[in-house]
């Protein structure tokens, strides 16, 4: 909140102004958490790289979930190869075999009466 004051040139600021920039942070917070909740293999790569601008002190960031959303619906980038979506992919590379043996130990839920 600090630097979103100082970016406005407010050292002493009124309920108006910190109600103000408390809003503009729960927008730029909703922006974030947007696009963390969309689809990681198609939107993954503008992810990682929005991720390492951050690390170059760099603000990459859309400031609104519409501006997210516009950004995200005109992304021309590749797919991101290293993200598998779990919830997405019918096959997961995991298979089963069986041999039909079947074990003759009976069922377990019936009980020998005497």
């Amino acid at each position: 909140m600090k630097e979103i004051l100082k970016k406005k040139n407010v050292t002493n600021p009124t309920d108006a102004q910190l109600n103000k920039a408390m809003d503009q942070i729960e927008e730029e917070l909703h922006a974030i958490i947007f696009m963390y909740k969309t689809d990681r293999h198609k939107y993954g790569n503008i992810l990682d790289q929005m991720e390492n601008a951050v690390l170059q002190k760099k603000d990459p960031f859309p400031k609104t979930v519409s501006k997210a959303s516009t950004l995200m619906e005109g992304w021309k980038g590749e797919k991101s190869g290293n993200y598998i979506n779990k919830y997405n992919e019918a096959n997961n590379g995991i298979a089963f075999a069986t041999d039909r043996k079947e074990e003759k130990t009976g069922n377990k839920n019936n009980k020998k009466t005497k």
